[in-house]
């Protein structure tokens, strides 16, 4: 290692006096295990342990320590209150004790002493991992079993030779200050910058964090994150530790690296980024141990941008080469659109691939129920959202501006990627609308039209008389009125001459039946009908149908784009707008 960090003197007491504990409070021995074991560093899958014990004799070993170490006071007194006040400072009176010393000098207790307490740091734990795997035998006995019967084990030479390997970790490890100094700057940190790391992309959370035992007591009800950010001053740090530019970028990649190595789900973390904190905190064993890690690495990130005015790489992005970024760097700085992509790149953007305009309700929900019928599956699983216009008239909108409104909608649609498809009816206002609709250009993109001619579909008459004879539409007429009234093909042949045959039928019904058409339950009769044996005509050769498959052939040709210049593509492709000529 060419650039290690080295542990400044009496730092842990500075940590302390220092108050750099009230976002990531420091953990009594015990709750540090736990902490630990929550972290997957204790697991019969990977066969290391950890207790109270075992810490101490790692630390009677000079392999790792705790920040600091508190003793019973031998008189009565209050708690030692961090950060310290000026009568109640424990290290003044000798009651408590830096433990950050490499080669360790301090008294190490018996682990049955309960007359004193350690207290660690989160940011050790990448540290004590690195030790315990050190230390911690792994042995596949069944590779002993296909020795020859002839041979032996000799366990005695086997043991030396661990014992030797060990010993020869142990000096390695012993003097080395670069993991312990770097979690120990992590710490000292903190305060600025945890909350920073505590966030979603969009949101962050500012915590302050309380703690009391039977030694210490911890907190500032009075503390103000924003003020402590006002105050900071990254150069003491920087002077504190001997900082220069590549000794805190190695620190950083030190721990870049190794939270994206034992992070299982790290190939996710683009998308696991914005999920809530409090959801990640849900997770265990390796990959929670991966998020306290990187923690620690975004927070160096931050003081190294703050001191030397740079961007090191994403913590996720510097044990590989990135030959392309997704999305890129650009489109980062806009936190939901970076979203977008990631969303994109995942399959989890619930935005519609393609929104279907029909006339009404009851083109909506006889859309719906052919998709459910005899496609099998919901609209929305296609990526399909169906919109209901309410009738052309309104869709057209008012006397001074018939069609811009719906026209500025679809672009506004297209833009974002969303394709339009429209079904009307024709009557009033619908031929017209088309009209202008096909000669409107594009205010996002000036290389093309709003939309494209294929991509809007008027009826010959309506829904009921395109799709259905009038004998079928006679039918589902008797069995609506249970058979209280009759109605023939040839009184649907009558009306659907009529300049309305919408108006006529509902009328036709009234008169017969002596209540109200209910055009959703027709619709329901009629469309189950398709595909009966009673049904002289394919199901492939119903005007619906055809266009509904248009329908499906666009929304597969539309995946949503990973990356800006994606999108950019997309918009002249043709499949958003006739593209202009030039």
């Amino acid at each position: 290692m060419t650039n290690p960090l080295t542990i400044p003197h009496n730092i842990g007491r500075t940590i302390v006096e220092d108050g750099a504990m009230l976002c990531c409070k420091v953990l009594g021995t015990n709750r540090f295990v736990q902490f630990c074991r929550d972290r997957g560093i204790t697991g019969a899958d990977r066969g290391i342990t950890i207790d109270r014990a075992r810490l101490i004799r790692l630390e009677r070993l000079g392999l790792f320590a705790p920040i600091f170490r508190v003793r019973t006071p031998q008189e009565p007194t209050d708690p030692f209150y961090i950060p310290p006040r000026e009568d109640n400072n424990w290290f003044t009176k000798g009651w408590a004790e830096d433990t950050t010393t490499v080669p360790s000098s301090h008294e190490v207790p018996d682990p049955m002493d309960r007359d004193c307490e350690g207290y660690y740091s989160m940011f050790q734990i990448d540290h004590l991992h690195l030790v315990l795997s050190a230390f911690t035998l792994h042995v596949q006995l069944d590779s002993y079993l296909e020795r020859p019967a002839s041979k032996p084990i000799n366990w005695q030479e086997q043991g030396d030779q661990r014992m030797q390997i060990a010993e020869k970790f142990a000096i390695a490890l012993r003097d080395g200050q670069h993991p312990r100094a770097v979690a120990l700057l992590c710490q000292h940190i903190s305060n600025r910058y945890f909350p920073h790391t505590q966030t979603n992309m969009r949101t962050m959370k500012i915590r302050h964090e309380f703690f009391n035992d039977a030694w210490i007591s911890g907190g500032l009800y009075n503390w103000d994150w924003h003020r402590e950010a006002q105050c900071w001053d990254p150069k003491r740090i920087e002077t504190l530790y001997s900082l220069t530019p590549e000794k805190l970028s190695q620190a950083y990649k030190g721990l870049a690296m190794s939270q994206a190595s034992c992070d299982p789900i790290e190939r996710w973390y683009a998308l696991t980024q914005f999920v809530s904190v409090d959801m990640r905190k849900k997770l265990r064993g390796a990959a929670l141990r991966s998020e306290t890690i990187r923690n620690g690495a975004q927070m160096l990130r931050f003081l190294y941008k703050d001191l030397y005015g740079d961007n090191l790489p994403h913590p996720n992005e510097v044990s590989r080469t990135i030959f392309m970024h997704l999305p890129e760097l650009d489109v980062r700085k806009d936190t939901r659109l970076h979203l977008e992509f990631v969303a994109n790149r995942f399959h989890v953007n619930p935005q519609p691939l393609l929104c279907l305009f029909v006339e009404g309700q009851t083109e909506e929900f006889a859309v719906t129920r052919i998709f459910e019928k005899y496609y099998g599956l919901h609209p929305g699983k296609h990526g399909i959202e169906i919109i209901c216009l309410g009738g052309v008239d309104n869709a057209t909108g008012n006397d001074k501006d018939h069609f811009g409104g719906i026209i500025r909608l679809i672009d506004y649609l297209h833009h974002h990627q969303t394709l339009s498809f429209l079904i009307l009816d024709n009557e009033n206002r619908a031929k017209n609308f088309e009209k202008k609709l096909l000669k409107a250009k594009s205010i996002h993109n000036n290389k093309r039209f709003v939309i494209q001619e294929k991509s809007i579909k008027i009826l010959e008459n309506s829904f009921e008389f395109d799709n259905f004879s009038c004998d079928e539409i006679a039918i589902a007429l008797i069995k609506l009125a249970q058979s209280h009234a009759t109605f023939s093909g040839d009184d649907i042949a009558n009306i659907k001459e009529d300049r309305n045959p919408g108006s006529a039928l509902k009328k036709l019904y009234k008169r017969k039946a002596n209540y109200e058409l209910n055009k959703i339950k027709l619709a329901e009769i009629l469309v189950d009908m398709i595909g009966t044996s009673k049904s002289v005509q394919k199901i492939e050769d119903r005007p619906i149908i055809k266009i509904l498959n248009q329908v499906e052939n666009l929304v597969v040709r539309n995946p949503l784009p990973i990356r800006q210049e994606d999108k950019e593509t997309n918009q002249i492709s043709g499949l958003f707008g006739k593209v202009k000529l030039k």
